[in-house]
């Protein structure tokens, strides 16, 4: 066959091939690809609706506690003094909510007193083992078990300096509690952001956000030692935003901890209206002796008191 020949049979083979797979695998791989496309938009278009169908929710909820809450929670801790706790990295625009919110239901607060940031860490335990081992000899009334760290002594130290047992609702700012404020104040541990004028029979501790890592998580333990002498003496009430209520959050590493469920109440976001309406009716469950884990976040006692699932 005349090479001119050969050239033109080949493009003609080429020609007949290219159709002939046009025609069908590479067709059919098209047509398969159009497919999963499509799904996967649809897949989409799907997940997008449930976003912002829980978007509209929440505007609903939160339209609702902001219309009913100060009618739930008018009056609820009228009589009420509270003491009110800042742990280390709580924000300071929610800590002022939650001090208006108290104020509205008719609760004063007497002390507002935030823990320095070496209070979140462990690295601080040689600094509060010796301090409070030598306060506690200068504070009369206040006892702990005879092999009680230095956190644990800390928490009924502060307890004793800012709060009562829940009776009376308020007691005297005695040169008892002024020693042990003082000290901590010293050796920078607290800082007064409002000076106390009388020891409350209720306290509100506002936590920071979730740590950043799990390893910054441990130090989670520091607060929640803290927390549990601070809310065996004082009827305590620890709230948070939602990422609190995570593994990674103070209030997580309190509900995981057994042994705290007798001595707080918890109530995670509250940096939703329908959170803080909770906050305050946890307070004053808690006055009445409740004690509960409420919010939105595997809260065992539901989103507030008495609505348990």
């Amino acid at each position: 066959m005349k090479p001119g020949l050969i050239r033109v049979a080949v493009a003609a083979l080429c020609v007949a091939l290219g159709m002939a797979l046009g025609a069908g695998p590479l067709q059919h791989s098209n047509s398969e690809r159009d497919k999963e496309l499509a799904a996967q938009k649809a897949e989409v278009t799907r997940k997008q609706h449930q976003v912002d169908s829980l978007k509209r929710t929440t505007a609903f909820a939160e339209s609702f506690a902001k219309a009913t809450g100060p009618a739930l929670t008018r009056g609820a801790l009228a009589g009420h003094a509270v003491a009110l706790v800042t742990l280390p990295g709580a924000d300071p625009a929610l800590v002022d909510q939650v001090k208006a919110d108290v104020a509205a239901a008719q609760g004063q607060v007497t002390a507002q007193v935030a823990l320095a940031a070496t209070m979140g860490k462990s690295s601080s335990r040689q600094l509060v083992d010796a301090l409070t081992s030598q306060m506690l000899t200068q504070a009369p009334g206040v006892t702990v078990p005879a092999d009680a760290g230095g956190y644990v002594r800390f928490g009924a130290l502060l307890a004793r300096a800012l709060g009562t047992s829940g009776t009376p609702a308020q007691s005297a700012y005695d040169t008892t509690a002024v020693g042990i404020v003082s000290g901590l104040q010293s050796a920078d541990l607290v800082t007064l952001t409002q000076p106390v004028s009388a020891r409350a029979g209720l306290a509100i501790v506002v936590a920071g956000p979730e740590a950043r890592s799990d390893a910054a998580a441990a130090d989670n333990a520091v607060p929640v030692t803290i927390l549990q002498a601070f809310g065996a003496q004082v009827p305590t009430v620890v709230v948070g935003s939602t990422g609190a209520a995570s593994s990674r959050g103070v209030i997580g590493a309190l509900r995981s901890t057994p042994g705290a469920h007798p001595a707080v109440s918890t109530v995670d976001s509250v940096e939703t209206a329908m959170g803080r309406v909770c906050a305050v009716l946890a307070l004053a469950a808690r006055a009445r002796g409740t004690v509960g884990q409420y919010g939105a976040v595997n809260a065992a006692d539901g989103p507030l008191p008495g609505a348990k699932p």
